[in-house]
């Protein structure tokens, strides 16, 4: 082999190594923004993580809800608010009031406490049960607006009162978590009289 074959010989494989790693730096280049970019998305995304299954879930719902869960949670609400015995009192109080805003519970939770409710139950033996009857929702402007008809039914010995309660209420969006899952709060709870149309 002579002296110009191997200088010839040295530039073609100079030229193959040049090509080769310049591939090798396009295709890292642009695998490493492929990776990235998903890992990115991955870090936006919450999973929900059951037995079952692992699911991909969003934190705040682009989508509307619907009258279904305002209704479900103005109903929690307001089975959770009046219907209690001593022992049980606080709890529900204090889940009831993660679903509404905290200056219009603060308002309803001291109306209660004035009235003497957790004495009255503590006295008496006594405990409240709730039914609610219905709820209408207006769905198509925010706040949602409705009205809920109730009756509670306050039990002590052998002997039941019953109340009827009704009020109109105001609700907006907000986040869904474990304590508020239909992603509701109530801004506005109004009582009002009982009237059936």
């Amino acid at each position: 082999m002579n002296a110009p074959d191997f200088s010839k010989t040295l530039k073609t494989t100079q030229q193959i190594a040049y090509i080769a790693l310049g591939l090798l730096v396009v295709t890292n280049f642009i695998w490493a923004s492929v990776y990235f970019s998903s890992r990115k998305k991955g870090e936006e995304r919450v999973y929900v993580v059951s037995d079952a299954t692992t699911v991909a879930a969003r934190l705040v719902s682009d989508n509307k809800p619907t009258v279904y869960e305002a209704k479900n949670h103005v109903r929690n609400f307001t089975t959770l608010m009046h219907s209690h015995d001593a022992s049980t009192y606080e709890e529900r109080i204090n889940s009831a009031l993660k679903l509404i805003d905290k200056q219009v519970g603060a308002l309803l939770y001291n109306r209660m406490k004035k009235g003497g409710i957790l004495e009255h139950y503590t006295r008496f033996n006594s405990r409240t049960d709730m039914e609610v009857d219905s709820v209408i929702v207006n769905m198509s402007v925010e706040p949602y607006k409705g009205s809920v008809y109730s009756h509670q039914f306050y039990r002590y010995d052998t002997e039941t009162e019953t109340i009827p309660i009704a009020a109109d209420f105001e609700l907006i969006r907000v986040n869904r978590s474990d304590d508020n899952p239909f992603g509701l709060q109530i801004t506005s709870f109004d009582y009002k009289p009982y009237t059936t149309k």
